[in-house]
């Protein structure tokens, strides 16, 4: 499989590149009725965003493919002075925190350990459009991998999630299964690593969740979780649904898509589903990592993150670590 190449970022030659709707219907009907999407509303919102970028003195460089502009504009139902803010917001919490956002080498050893182990499987897509991902906890090995590094792990992934128009209009929906999950996976994350995740995932990357089911969640878990979900808004907090076992997650799963250990008819092993996705990031990994280009005013959104996010200034000294 052949790699795809980075995106140009450099604001003195914009890419302006010719956009055409090729996705089925269900994705056409869910971009009219939920997104307010249609061709005309598109191309002037892009053209509007392609333009706001080229003036804005504090973005120096940055993606402006219809790709990557669309993933903030459908996150935010084409209101362009909502996309403008969103599309900083990533790019400050990127810069903020690169140790945790940037420089993501899909063969670094604790990366590897986690594709190996495959906590996270994205199954495909359902009948209403939404990518499932199933997350199994006990898969997560704590002695090896840390909390910055678990982050970095699905930075991976939801970059390369996010090139994907499916994605971008049909949402994820996340399916958790804590079953035998080891306490050392919670304790590990401190309040401002809860925090960093929860403003990153919910506020700074243009992702729809649909829907989240979670499952035997232990007890010593949950005051962690709540800590976690408090820093979420009120509307996030309402998709998320929990159970006490497995078996009421599952009547949420969809069977075609959906494990055999699940209760699903899904005939392929999900190490073969976990094989596929990584040669689709390894198909992607200059694209993801061209990201690493774009660059803005430092000292401008240094300013404007610490207004807006206080009680994170002191988690900026994570930013110089350095991981192997």
């Amino acid at each position: 499989m052949s790699k795809l190449a980075a995106y140009p970022v450099d604001k003195e030659s914009v890419m302006v590149d010719k956009y055409t709707f090729t996705l089925p219907e269900l994705y056409r009907e869910i971009a009219k009725e939920e997104l307010r999407e249609t061709d005309q509303v598109r191309d002037v919102a892009m053209t509007q965003m392609r333009e706001w970028i080229i003036r804005n003195k504090y973005i120096h460089k940055c993606r402006t493919d219809a790709l990557f502009l669309l993933r903030f504009l459908r996150a935010n139902k084409f209101s362009v002075p909502m996309a403008c803010e969103a599309l900083e917001r990533y790019l400050a919490v990127r810069e903020m925190y690169p140790g945790w956002f940037k420089h993501i080498d899909i063969m670094e050893p604790a990366t590897q350990i986690l594709l190996k182990d495959g906590p996270v499987s994205v199954l495909g897509r359902d009948s209403a459009g939404r990518t499932v991902i199933l997350i199994r906890m006990d898969l997560i090995n704590a002695d090896l991998v840390t909390p910055v590094q678990i982050c970095r792990y699905l930075t991976l992934m939801v970059e390369t999630m996010l090139e994907s128009e499916e994605v971008q209009i049909g949402g994820l929906m996340l399916l958790i299964d804590y079953t035998g999950v080891a306490m050392k996976v919670f304790q590990d994350w401190g309040a401002t690593e809860l925090k960093i995740v929860m403003e990153a995932w919910t506020r700074c990357y243009p992702v729809q969740y649909r829907e989240i089911h979670a499952a035997k969640l232990p007890k010593m878990a949950i005051p962690i979780v709540e800590q976690l979900l408090s820093f979420g808004s009120p509307k996030f907090r309402e998709i998320i649904h929990c159970y006490t076992s497995v078996a009421e997650m599952q009547k949420h799963m969809e069977p075609s898509i959906t494990p055999k250990k699940y209760g699903g008819t899904m005939e392929i092993d999900l190490n073969v589903v976990n094989k596929r996705f990584w040669d689709r990031m390894v198909e992607f990994e200059d694209v993801v990592t061209g990201l690493d280009k774009m660059e803005i005013d430092m000292d401008h959104y240094t300013e404007v993150w610490d207004k807006l996010n206080p009680d994170l200034m002191e988690a900026r000294s994570f930013k110089n670590l350095i991981f192997d």
